[in-house]
């Protein structure tokens, strides 16, 4: 992927260099890690960092190097060597020495750490959601005009006939084709075990299509209309897992009260019509429970992240293929706690050499309050996996650096999110990437680039969707020794250029993240959006209104 860029990056950076004059400060020490080599990828535990420290250009010794904070053993000969503990996940090695004058050389070098899946995988427990009780009141509010609004009559379409009464002597068969309410109002109230439900409707109306026969009764067929003033329902709503079709509703044993009932059977007569007569009152009952649980199953599967997959998904140019299997669904009388497994996979990116995963344990999630997302890291780092096998983030810009002006950047291995031990806060490790540097086509420096983004939550792309977004940006960039350039004594200011490159970068992978796969539902909007981690997962939390 080719890119062009006309201004500087829009990053925050804090760089580091492997040599760097800056002002009066003395020249740093001659610094070579030997291992571990580049973009190393591994199962998981210590690591030995080694190499060599040598004195400045000065002649001032190195008193002192430090990998990841920790104290190496420095030798008379400059040779040094630390055993550093690298976490699960994704880490930058920074190896820094120091003369007894203040000149400082930094090298950095990252590592993956853990077990190595294929993308495509299964992501088991990739999402799990937490609404509280007033969540579910605001879900109530919009649910009546959303089922209002909604086609029923093609909801219900596999349940026709809606009444099958009579014998072989006289029997009619009724099928709805078009239902309408003046006003719906629902109620959903989460209690331990699950979801008590009640809906009041006004002004019911339907027509269906009466086709009658039997054997004392000549075959026909007409059209009904059905209308009453009121349906009061109450019961349980029952909402169970339906594997990639997100859940499916149903309404447990249902209390059903109906007021004034009118029938126009023009067409019907002598023992078809007492049939219809004689059931008019279930029938209509078993109409409105119907559309009732019909008409919130869509609104369940927004409320509790369903994707009702598989389904593709366009993203500059390329099919992500997404498919979510709702695992299980809990109520409490604080609201419902919800597990997605998910696979995402982009068309091409078989080739990919994997993705790291990481050991997630069980996020907690507070249903009393707002709503709680919890979303694996696992399932953020496949897609990176998969845009890096594309060369999504390969990216050549051209601009007047002065000494150079174009700039290709090159990743050996998958960009990774991963959070800190220390704070718990996520970033995504951008490791060990080449930058060659050319004028004019002629190869001029190359450089290793680490940088470590802060991730953040902002609003999405409306009010109810929340999205990961790039922060600050901490930038290291090592200048590669070129054995066929003499070397010329000097270091060129590469993190400017760098930023430019890491700036089109996370602009290309930017649309890829966009969309956390949250509730969603008209009604819900969150606010004061917040982010940590826990278990190996992210989770998301906000307020609603």
């Amino acid at each position: 992927m080719r890119h062009r860029s006309s201004g500087p990056a829009a990053l925050v950076l804090f760089a580091s260099t492997a040599a760097a004059c800056v002002g009066e400060q003395p020249p740093p020490p001659r610094l070579t890690v030997t291992s571990p080599q580049r973009s190393l990828m591994q199962d998981s535990g210590q690591i030995t960092v080694r190499g060599s420290a040598q004195p400045n250009a000065n002649g001032d010794p190195v008193s002192r190097v430090t990998v990841n904070g920790v104290a190496a053993a420095l030798g008379a000969d400059g040779s040094f060597s630390a055993a550093i503990d690298v976490p699960e996940g994704a880490s930058i090695i920074e190896t820094v020495a120091s003369t007894e004058y203040g000149g400082t050389a930094t090298d950095a070098r990252s590592v993956q750490s853990g077990h190595r899946s294929p993308v495509g995988s299964n992501i088991d427990r990739a999402v799990t959601a937490a609404l509280s009780a007033d969540a579910f009141a605001k879900m109530s509010a919009a649910a009546g005009p959303l089922i209002k609004s909604m086609n029923l009559p093609a909801m219900l379409a596999p349940l026709q006939p809606m009444a099958n009464l009579g014998d072989s002597i006289a029997n009619v068969k009724l099928s709805i084709d078009q239902l309408a309410f003046d006003d719906v109002k629902v109620t959903l109230t989460p209690t331990d075990g699950g979801l008590k439900f009640a809906a009041e409707i006004d002004g019911l109306n339907a027509s269906a299509t009466a086709v009658y026969a039997g054997a004392l009764v000549p075959d026909g067929t007409t059209t009904v209309t059905m209308a009453t003033d009121k349906v009061v329902i109450s019961g349980m709503l029952v909402v169970t897992p339906r594997g990639t079709a997100g859940f499916t509703t149903t309404i447990a044993a249902p209390l059903v009260q109906t007021g004034k009932l009118q029938l126009n059977a023009n067409g019907l007569t002598g023992q078809v019509l007492t049939l219809v007569n004689n059931n008019l009152g279930s029938t209509v009952q078993n109409l409105a429970t119907a559309a009732a649980a019909h008409g919130l199953e869509p609104i369940m599967n927004d409320a509790l992240g369903a994707l009702g997959g598989p389904k593709q998904v366009e993203v500059l140019g390329e099919m992500v293929q997404v498919e979510a299997t709702p695992a299980a669904v809990a109520f409490t009388h604080a609201g419902a706690v919800v597990t997605m497994n998910l696979k995402t996979t982009i068309a091409g990116s078989e080739s990919s050499p994997g993705f790291i995963v990481t050991p997630n344990g069980m996020p907690t999630l507070d249903p009393n309050a707002g709503i709680h997302v919890a979303l694996a890291d696992d399932l953020v780092n496949e897609i990176l996996a998969e845009t890096h096998a594309l060369g999504l983030m390969e990216v050549h810009v051209e601009k007047n650096f002065g000494l150079f002006d174009a700039l290709d950047i090159r990743m050996a291995s998958p960009p990774m999110v991963s959070a800190d031990s220390a704070d718990g806060t996520l970033h995504l490790v951008m490791g060990d990437m080449t930058a060659a540097f050319t004028d004019h086509g002629q190869p001029f420096i190359s450089a290793a680039i680490n940088a470590q983004v802060d991730l953040k939550i902002l609003r999405g792309t409306s009010a109810n969707q929340v999205a990961l977004q790039f922060g600050d940006v901490h930038l290291w960039v090592n200048q590669l020794e070129d054995p066929s350039r003499p070397a010329s004594g000097a270091e060129v200011e590469l993190t400017g250029p760098a930023a430019a490159g890491i700036d089109v970068q996370l602009q290309s992978l930017a649309p890829f993240l966009v969309t956390v796969p949250v509730p969603a539902v008209a009604g819900i909007q969150l606010d004061d959006l917040e982010m940590h981690t826990d278990s190996g997962y992210l989770l998301i939390s906000g307020a609603i209104h």
